[in-house]
């Protein structure tokens, strides 16, 4: 299949983002876009969500508990999730064919 060059230089920025973050992180962000809708995904829905991680975090403080995992990782792929957010729906199915193994 061949790339437009927009597409192609769509390729090589997710290629930047996920050079940048985690690989986990990365990955968690997409899977957290397609969970609640890239099309609802928003500023006001950020907000919302590092808002639901401060909450979690003072709640786990509270009551002693190690989640699995930490709040800075958590907001890691939230921040993550934002950038992808900024990319077609089309562009992110087309770059996980072409560049993601999955080895279950």
């Amino acid at each position: 299949m061949k790339l437009s060059k927009e597409a192609q230089a769509n390729m090589k920025e997710i290629q930047t983002l996920e050079a940048k973050y985690h690989p986990m992180a990365f990955r968690m962000g997409l899977v957290y876009l397609v969970d609640i809708g890239h099309t609802n995904f928003d500023a006001s829905s950020v907000e919302e969500g590092f808002q639901q991680i401060l909450a979690e975090e003072e709640a786990e403080k509270a009551n002693g508990t190690r989640p699995f995992i930490t709040p800075d990782f958590r907001r890691e792929i939230l921040r993550c999730a934002t950038e992808l957010a900024n990319f077609s729906v089309l562009t992110l199915f087309a770059y996980n064919k072409k560049y993601f193994v999955v080895d279950i």
